[in-house]
């Protein structure tokens, strides 16, 4: 048919073009005319109105003037049939939008699930509307309208429970009687509609994220079957809720069974498909339960230390005197028997010469009263003798402990008397204090908690601040009785001495000191100080 080919080409170039053609239906061009003319709707072509005229080339214009008047009928009933529908479709979105305003305005599932069902039933003329969730392959009625209360026993129930597994099972919209006929299975419609002498039945599914969770079901007479245009009503209305009502439902569940709905998703979500990054991260923490539950290190204790010397020697003043020379001071290194201060002894001299010649003058009675048989005169000059050779041993004491010198080599670390030449010392009063090099102390402040794992024999390492690159090894000697209270806290001080020593070691020095507890699990570990707080607050809550 060569006529409908030219046809189709006109038509085609009319839409390319957008404005009016017409073309010869035969190679003659004096009879027979086919006249194309597009059909607009607000800017956009809708159709192209095609009219085959047999007249002669010069009647074509007023055939085009019809055409063109024709069209505009066809335009008008286009234009009202796009607002109809625009009118359908906004009128639908408003019912949904007020439907859903409705149910978000109720706090529970319960009263939710009752608006949606009574709202429906007002606003569809049913007689019943029923919604109920979909769990484990089946359906259960949870509200029904005009009816507060019903039991699982129920026939109706159990009908009505069949139509929405039918229609989720389908995955699609049931209708009856529309859908008799159309290749859809409707037993349990057909059984629900007879119970009731015969009634017109739509059942929704509801979806959540793809996932049916429930069925709404619509009832009323057989003498008003749901129509096109309501059953979109309610598809839409139902579909706009069917998110906030599940989310009632969900948050109205009891806090155990979140609890285990909530692990059993995440379950799923790890050994299930997809989700690799939790796949990754629970392989990660397997990975590190399993190093932390057979992987062992060793035990530290860590605490503050202070280097203190084992051995510290005074020197005081042996009598009241002056300072006549003093070639020390804290910080130098004396060796032994080296002069440390020398007080001024001349007083001391005078007080030796003075008994010196006492007793030479006691010498010469004591010969003289020998001579004359004098025996009483001899005892008494005999004892004078004594006292006077007493008193002269401790001017001679007193004038060589008047240079007082270094009992050992060592390390002056208290004393200054360079500023003090001439001036008055006290006997008794503290002029030096001196203290070996190899012999140190180092002090330990054990918290009170971690007392009991301290033990004397236990080894460990000393870093001082003053040498960061140099470890020194150390023995706990003693636990002393010795607490100190700072910041709030408890410590007990634990002497250890030092295995190895060194030349830049000075006492008073300070940094940290790691006692060695022996082999334990790292997790106990790293855990040891957040397991006793929480075993003390459990102590101090329930014991």
């Amino acid at each position: 048919m060569p006529e409908i080919e030219t046809i189709s080409v006109l038509i085609e170039e009319v839409i390319e073009q957008s404005t009016p053609l017409l073309t010869p239906l035969d190679e003659s061009m004096e009879t027979g005319w086919a006249v194309a003319y597009p059909i607009f709707v607000n800017s956009e072509l809708e159709a192209v109105s095609v009219l085959i005229v047999d007249t002669e080339q010069s009647s074509l214009q007023p055939a085009m003037s019809q055409l063109r008047w024709g069209c505009g009928w066809i335009e008008l009933a286009l234009v009202q049939k796009r607002q109809w529908a625009t009118d359908t479709q906004q009128r639908q979105l408003s019912t949904a939008v007020d439907l859903l305003a409705k149910v978000l305005a109720e706090t529970s599932y319960d009263a939710a699930a009752m608006r949606l069902v009574s709202e429906l039933a007002a606003a569809m003329g049913c007689d019943l509307v029923s919604v109920g969730s979909y769990k484990n392959n089946s359906t259960t009625v949870h509200h029904l309208s005009h009816s507060a209360e019903f039991t699982k026993r129920m026939n109706l129930v159990r009908c009505i429970e069949s139509a929405m597994d039918e229609a989720i099972d389908q995955a699609r919209i049931i209708s009856l009687p529309a859908a008799r006929g159309e290749g859809v299975i409707t037993f349990s419609h057909e059984a629900l509609s007879r119970q009731h002498q015969g009634e017109s039945i739509l059942t929704i599914p509801l979806y959540r994220d793809s996932k049916c969770v429930g069925a709404v079901t619509l009832q009323r007479s057989l003498e008003q079957p749901f129509t096109q245009q309501e059953t979109e009503l309610c598809e839409s209305a139902v579909t706009l809720v069917a998110s906030a009502l599940e989310e009632k439902r969900l948050n109205d569940r009891p806090l155990w069974q979140k609890a285990i709905d909530a692990g059993r998703q995440q379950l799923q979500r790890l050994l299930g498909a997809g989700y690799l990054g939790r796949k990754l991260t629970g392989i990660g923490l397997l990975a590190v339960s399993a190093y932390l539950s057979v992987a062992t290190g060793e035990n530290r204790l860590s605490a503050d230390a202070a280097l203190t010397t084992a051995i510290q020697r005074v020197v005081v003043a042996p009598f009241d005197g002056y300072v006549r020379n003093a070639s020390v001071r804290a910080g130098d290194k004396v060796n032994e028997g080296e002069l440390l201060v020398a007080l001024d002894d001349r007083d001391l001299q005078l007080e030796k010469l003075r008994w010196n010649s006492h007793q030479k003058k006691l010498d010469r009675q004591y010969q003289e009263a020998a001579a004359a048989y004098d025996r009483a005169k001899v005892n008494i000059i005999a004892a004078q003798q004594d006292q006077a050779k007493a008193q002269l041993e401790l001017v001679e004491s007193q004038i060589t402990r008047s240079q007082q010198k270094a009992p050992f080599d060592g390390l002056v670390i208290r004393g200054d008397l360079s500023q003090r030449l001439g001036g008055q010392v006290n006997k008794g009063e503290v002029l030096f204090e001196v203290s070996p090099l190899d012999a140190y102390r180092v002090d330990l402040k054990i918290p009170e908690s971690r007392i009991a794992d301290i033990q004397e024999g236990q080894s460990g390492s000393l870093l001082l601040s003053a040498l960061p690159d140099e470890p020194f090894s150390f023995v706990v000697d003693k636990i002393t009785p010795k607490t100190l209270s700072e910041d709030g806290a408890t410590w007990f001080v634990v002497e250890a001495s030092l295995k190895s020593g060194g030349a830049q070691l000075r006492p008073g020095m300070e940094g940290i000191g790691k006692v060695s507890l022996g082999e334990d699990k790292r997790i106990a570990i790293w855990t040891r100080g957040l397991t006793e707080w929480m075993r003390l607050q459990l102590w101090s809550w329930w014991a």
